[in-house]
């Protein structure tokens, strides 16, 4: 056997694992910092970061990326928590009757789908609102979905609460005193068990202790990684083609994921329907939104347009918004401040910079806040910042 030192395991080929880890990962006083909502920070971080650079290709400013991701994020967590509620089996004794287990997310619980609905409403209904096309805002939805949800799943492994189906009805003897501490995670042979079980042995996790599962969130991620290798290369291509093409083709890579994957998982029930017994709730779902894109896509081909702004010919900003630099009177040190104004003294108003001619129009609306976001003060301050 040959210790990792720093996770405190064992490896040995052609083994299953074995896991001890808190999902709890640290407690400041009375609150618990959690795996799940670790990852949950990691995969919209990363995420975000990913949209913010393609939404800058596409000719799209950051504030207004900023202010409609905040209402996404806000619906897309409630569309997925309250869809995972409404799907157990145990919603009126242990939701209903007890509603702090509606919010209770530390304890896990999301259900995707959910999510990508809600967001989905979200951006289709706001995106006017910030001067771009609803259909290339749900693109970036997309992108956005595609690429966090691959990080997510690592909290559903450190929780236990996505279980794969039993590989073995009878706890296994793990041998020795393996990984009796935690955190651990080791490797232990064993010809009669499938080779990459999960054998949960932390008594605070979801999943029965000593008992090995198909991982099931990990096939989930292998699936999340195959769509987006083929969505990667088509994120700035299907908008110019259409907006909105590239969002009909990732829910139909997530619908068939998802179809396959719930084969695999056994902590959900059956779902009788249409005198089917054999398929589960997200199964169904994911027929009903697989079905759904040929519609979806037939009037996206007939409503949506290239997506015609870059770079290089950014979506224009409202004429009425202005940059104006204020110099503090009398201050010995020359200080500069943005702010956006209606009007603006003639004294204060910069030299109006070039911009290349706008393409053709989508009949949008001009991007007009009711109130600077911190993201356009931000950029304001950067461009008066370089003119002084």
């Amino acid at each position: 056997m040959h210790p990792w030192p720093i996770l405190g395991s064992q490896f040995l080929s052609l083994a299953y694992f074995v896991l001890n880890l808190d999902p709890i990962l640290f407690r400041l006083g009375p609150i618990a910092v959690h795996w799940y909502g670790l990852a949950y920070v990691v995969a919209i971080t990363v995420a975000l970061w990913v949209t913010l650079r393609w939404a800058r290709r596409e000719g799209i400013h950051d504030d207004q990326t900023w202010g409609i991701f905040i209402w996404t994020a806000i619906a897309g967590l409630i569309g997925g928590r309250l869809y995972f509620v409404i799907q157990q089996p145990d919603l009126v004794k242990n939701y209903l009757l007890n509603p702090i287990n509606i919010i209770a997310v530390w304890n896990g619980g999301m259900a995707f789908f959910g999510a990508i609905f809600a967001g989905t409403a979200t951006l289709f209904f706001l995106a006017p609102r910030y001067g771009f096309s609803r259909f290339l805002a749900i693109d970036g939805g997309a992108l956005f979905a595609a690429v966090g949800q691959i990080f997510g799943r690592f909290g559903n492994i450190v929780n236990g609460d996505i279980l794969g189906q039993v590989t073995s009805t009878q706890p296994l003897a793990i041998p020795g005193s393996t990984c009796a501490n935690a955190p651990c995670l080791a490797y232990v042979s064993d010809p009669h068990v499938m080779p990459w079980s999960i054998v949960y042995l932390n008594p605070h996790s979801f999943a029965p202790t000593g008992i090995p599962f198909q991982p099931a969130p990990v096939y989930e991620i292998l699936f999340n990684l195959a769509a987006l290798a083929i969505l990667w290369p088509l994120r700035h291509r299907l908008p110019k083609v259409r907006a909105g093409l590239f969002f009909v083709l990732y829910l139909a890579l997530y619908a068939v994921s998802q179809f396959i994957v719930f084969f695999f998982r056994g902590s959900e029930p059956f779902t009788p329907f249409l005198g089917i017994d054999g398929l589960k709730q997200a199964q169904w779902t994911a027929i009903i939104v697989f079905l759904a894109c040929t519609p979806l896509l037939a009037y996206i081909l007939r409503a949506s347009h290239p997506w015609p702004y870059s770079s290089k010919n950014p979506v224009p900003w409202p004429p009425n918004l202005e940059t104006t630099a204020l110099v503090p009177s009398g201050s010995a040190m020359q200080g500069t401040v943005a702010v956006a104004t209606g009007r603006a003294p003639a004294a204060a108003r910069p030299a109006p910079r070039a911009r290349p001619a706008p393409p053709p129009p989508l009949d949008l609306p001009p991007w007009q806040p009711t109130r600077a976001t911190g993201g356009r003060l931000r950029n304001l301050f950067g461009d008066a910042a370089r003119k002084s």
